[in-house]
């Protein structure tokens, strides 16, 4: 018979390795692996309910089942990834249990803390990125390797208390890790071998059985996730923790963005079956070639000479700060009177959420996003809104605040149309006094960059299309530049503003700097002599991220609206433009191609503004909102509606019955996009199929 150890002299934790049984060792590292199961499900619950705390008013949800349903899924969530973090501990120290009881816990031990420290860092990074992007992770997040990563770091560092967090998210790991181990050493020394061996059985059947439901457990969750009828991206994904959010935007971007094998897969998902079920849906014939009906002839008779055109990409340029413009709180400067008499549209929507996603979807039209980081960046797409300018004998320049390298915009760009693409090199190689933050060069010197290339280049007697990009309004918000004083009041942003004073300060500056440079910039075009050749276009990319708190979905509007602003020739100004017409960078190229190449052939992505209204005028955000005059639809493969509560400001926070037109009209959106996809989508496969019998090194032509 086997008897208790005395717990005096002969505990398990006085024992020496050679001492202890195989079960009451088997017993402890289970004991351990317990603890960690325990420690990350109470980070997940309390990472689930600081959403709830931080970003959902408790008066808003009129069903509290729904959010007791979504804790107990969300458990189901958290039983998975421990379960999976549990064994891959347990198999990692497992073979050193072949060298000592000690050694074999102490590494268990640290392991545990590992998991603990990266599931309370990545719970804390999540709760950052929803207050910034309003969503939880998605691809987007993978722009922190792809992207400036030294500028993003400066960002963050200056922004966010990154070094409190750190040292907290250290401190919680080795707490938990700590309490844990504390907890089995004690159960250690009150365990028979006999109970021992029954517990490790049990222990070992259940660690198993949770792994081997993982998957089912997680498709469980995901397929409740969907059944949730609300639009409220915190809401559908309150079940997941910041792991399974995280393998998400991975799992989305290889499907959606790392372009495989399948040429359908754009199609499938947002609904159809096949590319010709697609096109009848979007008004195209199935019986001719589908691909060349996605290209539009621009109304109107060829022209012997073109405008010059300045299309001006301005950073984070929304809509919203305007609300608090006014005598004391300046948000134009010499912008304003330019808003006046030239064209603001007011119901402009981004069409997606980040710059670089903005630049291939104003270029390309293109739903998988970002496209051309890959070796789709080689390739000359047919579909470039650039050829059409190219053909009609423009000279094409790109103008960046930022680096070239950046996102490889320098390799990218020329093979889809352009000539020259100039960088912060350049500027400041021009200009030995400009100043610049880690981002870019201030506004001032690219815009005055610019404007005296396009003179430069007017001169040759050839039309140019120059496109700037302009990066000021970015985080961190540095101005440690010259510039004018305006008046400037935070308080007026109320108490729907960022409530840290001080960066909502530094955000009102920058817009304001922004707005007041590009105006100074129209200003020196109208008293040039290309004023009457000339058109001037500036938008948004994406709102202002750190400037107001948003309430989900009855702000949408205010986070998908940006400025879209035309300045044009006295001879090609139209009479009677509605400017609060539905519409959004969709629509950029095709208006542009209207008025100064008519006769061009494009790739339609949208309308344009300057032609009378259609009876389907609409904003298209991040491909899946659709702005309509009778509401605003979420999910363009699943549409839930929600009516305007007030017109065109704020939406009525519960969905809706779909209207039928408006269900149809969504449908016709999604066909359309889907199209798109798969053209784009069968070019890089094609060319990848073609590289395969070409040379290294050699890229496909320009249509």
């Amino acid at each position: 018979m086997i008897t208790r150890p005395n717990l005096a002299n002969n505990s398990m934790a006085n024992l020496p390795s050679n001492v202890t049984t195989p079960f009451l060792w088997m017993w402890g590292a289970c004991l351990r692996i317990w603890g960690l199961w325990v420690g990350l499900m109470a980070l997940f619950s309390a990472g689930r309910l600081s959403f709830w705390l931080l970003y959902m008013e408790p008066e808003r949800i009129h069903d509290w089942r729904l959010l007791r349903g979504s804790l107990v899924a969300g458990w189901r969530d958290d039983l998975a990834v421990a379960g999976i973090l549990s064994l891959i501990s347990l198999l990692l120290i497992l073979p050193l249990a072949l060298w000592g009881r000690r050694h074999s816990f102490v590494w268990i031990n640290r392991w545990n803390m590992v998991w603990l420290t990266l599931a309370a860092f990545l719970e804390v990074c999540e709760l950052y990125y929803y207050s910034f992007y309003h969503a939880r992770f998605d691809p987007t997040v993978f722009g922190l390797g792809e992207d400036n990563t030294s500028a993003i770091l400066v960002t963050v560092w200056h922004d966010y208390p990154a070094g409190q967090v750190l040292m907290g998210v250290l401190i919680l790991g080795l707490a938990l890790s700590c309490g844990s181990n504390c907890l089995a050493r004690r159960w250690d020394r009150i365990w028979s071998e006999d109970r021992a061996r029954v517990a490790v059985l049990m222990s070992s059947l259940t660690l198993m059985a949770v792994v081997w439901l993982s998957v089912p457990m997680a498709a469980a969750v995901k397929s409740y996730a969907n059944s949730i009828k609300n639009s409220n991206i915190l809401v559908v994904r309150m079940p997941f923790n910041a792991v399974t959010s995280l393998a998400s935007a991975i799992s989305e971007r290889f499907t959606y963005i790392m372009i495989g094998d399948d040429p359908l897969a754009g199609i499938h998902r947002f609904g159809f079956s096949s590319v010709a079920q697609a096109a009848v849906v979007a008004g195209l014939d199935p019986a001719k070639d589908i691909g060349e009906q996605l290209f539009m002839t621009s109304p109107g008779k060829e022209v012997s000479s073109h405008p010059n055109i300045v299309l001006t990409l301005l950073e984070a340029f929304g809509m919203d700060p305007l609300q608090a413009d006014g005598p004391t709180n300046d948000m134009l400067g010499r912008l304003r009177p330019h808003f006046t008499h030239d064209y603001l549209f007011t119901n402009f929507m981004t069409g997606q959420g980040a710059t670089h996603q903005e630049i291939e979807n104003i270029f390309l039209g293109s739903p998988i996003t970002p496209l051309t980081l890959d070796r789709a960046g080689q390739i000359s797409f047919r579909n470039s809104a650039m050829w059409p300018f190219k053909k009609a004998g423009y000279r094409t320049i790109f103008v960046f605040a930022g680096s070239r390298g950046w996102r490889d915009l320098g390799r990218m760009l020329p093979q889809q149309g352009f000539d020259e693409v100039f960088d912060r090199v350049d500027i400041m190689a021009k200009y030995p006094d400009a100043k610049a933050n880690s981002w870019g060069v201030y506004d001032e010197f690219v815009l005055r960059f610019a404007r005296e290339k396009l003179e430069e280049e007017a001169k040759q007697g050839q039309p140019v299309f120059i496109f700037v990009v302009v990066n000021t309004n970015h985080p961190p918000y540095t101005l440690d530049t010259p510039h004018r004083s305006l008046p400037l009041s935070p308080a007026t942003l109320g108490s729907r503003g960022n409530p840290d004073m001080d960066i909502r300060a530094k955000v009102m500056a920058t817009y304001q700097y922004q707005a007041d440079q590009f105006g100074g910039f129209l200003d020196a075009i109208e008293k040039s002599p290309l004023a009457d050749k000339t058109i001037v276009v500036g938008f948004g990319d994406h709102n202002l991220h750190d400037v107001y708190h948003y309430e989900l979905p009855e702000n949408q509007p205010d986070v998908d609206r940006v400025v879209g602003f035309f300045r044009l020739p006295t001879s090609l100004r139209p009479a009677n433009v509605d400017l609060a017409r539905f519409s959004g960078h969709k629509d950029l190229m095709p208006t542009l191609i209207q008025l100064a190449i008519p006769g061009g052939q494009y790739f339609n992505t949208g309308s344009s503004l300057f032609l009378p209204q259609s009876s389907f005028d609409y904003g298209l955000s991040l491909f899946d909102r659709v702005y309509l005059p009778e509401g605003v639809t979420f999910a363009v493969g699943a549409p839930q509606f929600h009516a305007w509560k007030y017109p065109y400001r704020e939406l009525v926070a519960a969905t809706s019955q779909t209207p039928p037109e408006v269900a149809r009209k969504v449908r016709q959106v999604a066909a359309s996009v889907a199209l798109r996809d798969w053209y784009i989508r069968s070019q890089v496969i094609a060319n990848r199929q073609e590289t395969l019998k070409r040379p290294a090194g050699h890229l496909a032509g320009a249509p």
